[in-house]
């Protein structure tokens, strides 16, 4: 076990020593400087983290254009499908292959029906 011979401090040297502190605390031209290449690396690091959310952000834009490009063209290509499947001569081609034919005069009925009634006002 160790055992401290040194005689307790009296309050005067505590209290010089106190006083003392911020001698030590002071800083010379080397704190300055290592003070500075702190600030400098990470105003660097910030710099960094930033060009690197620039460029992920710009991959993801690339790539959601490229995607936009793809859905364009299968739109398009859509959109012809419809055309050709709407045409009057493929619309008729269909409705032969089903048995529909155009219908004739005989087939014709016109029903004639008797003006409607207006009710009449309540007292």
């Amino acid at each position: 076990m160790a055992v401290n011979t040194q005689p307790l401090s009296s309050i005067a040297e505590a209290r010089a020593r106190r006083l003392a502190l911020p001698r030590y605390l002071q800083l010379d031209g080397s704190r300055y400087l290592l003070g500075l290449v702190v600030i400098l690396c990470l105003m660097s690091l910030i710099v960094l983290v930033q060009t690197g959310a620039v460029a992920t952000r710009g991959y993801a834009l690339a790539q959601l254009q490229t995607q936009q490009t793809e859905i364009l063209r299968e739109r398009s290509q859509l959109m012809v499908r419809l055309a050709r499947a709407q045409s009057l001569e493929r619309v008729r081609l269909r409705a032969a292959e089903i048995g529909l034919r155009p219908y004739t005069e005989d087939q014709v009925r016109y029903l004639m029906l008797p003006q409607p009634v207006e009710p009449e006002e309540l007292p």
